[in-house]
């Protein structure tokens, strides 16, 4: 996994969050080890551009004025965003060493073109990111997932999946990471079809005993006319 760098100050905590983010600064944490907590701001700028907004996870060298900072090695423990626009509004910086396997979240690259959508099916991804344990160095950025083999209801679990020499994937159940789902306009028709034969079939029924109401009804008319001769 590549390192990325960022530009990192130490944070005075008698200024409001939103005024920092006001001045495109995205307030932040850094801990870990056994040291203590310190506040830090980075560029929320910079944090964009460095593809560090995206999932997965990313090892990150600071660069900083400030020696308790500078060259220090971290992951994204927990990161915060902003309900409407999605921007990145808090982030926890977790310490790492590199000696010491971590445990951290890994995009899924999903590659090739299933059999099942060249057939009309569509491909739909259940998770984005799994958990992994590796020494952080040895942390892939992203999983690849090859779908090319899946038809129209097949799917690849989390057994399935291939992520490497010295990376251990994490998980209790064998969930689903990927399956190809039928068409969507053949499942409608299918349900329409369905209901027509159904209403088909309560319609003549209901003619039928309609027509019976009506024997009777003309002969009972007929009894009545009778009577009153």
């Amino acid at each position: 996994m590549r390192t990325v760098q960022l530009e990192v100050k130490r944070r005075d905590g008698s200024v409001k969050s939103r005024l920092l983010r006001r001045d495109g600064l995205i307030p932040a944490v850094f801990y870990g080890h056994g040291e203590s907590e310190i506040s830090v701001q980075v560029s929320a700028r910079e944090f964009d551009r460095s593809g560090l907004a995206s999932k997965g996870a990313h090892l990150i060298r600071f660069n900083s004025a400030d020696s308790s900072l500078n060259e220090c090695i971290v992951l994204i423990k927990e990161s915060q965003h902003h309900p409407v626009t999605g921007q990145t509004s808090h982030v926890d910086f977790l310490r790492v060493d590199m000696a010491t396997p971590i445990t951290a979240n890994v995009a899924l690259s999903f590659t090739g073109k299933p059999v099942g959508v060249v057939n009309g099916g569509i491909l739909q991804p259940v998770v984005r990111e799994i958990e992994v344990r590796a020494l952080p160095a040895a942390l892939p950025e992203s999983v690849e997932v090859d779908v090319s083999g899946l038809d129209i209801h097949d799917g690849l679990h989390a057994e399935d999946l291939v992520v490497g020499e010295g990376v251990e994937l994490l998980f209790t159940d064998n969930f689903t990471v990927v399956t190809v789902t039928p068409p969507v306009a053949e499942e409608v028709v299918e349900e329409e079809i369905g209901e027509l034969g159904e209403g088909e079939g309560e319609g003549e029924t209901g003619e039928g005993d309609a027509a019976a109401a009506g024997d009777d009804g003309t002969a009972g008319d007929g009894d009545e006319k009778a009577g009153g001769s």
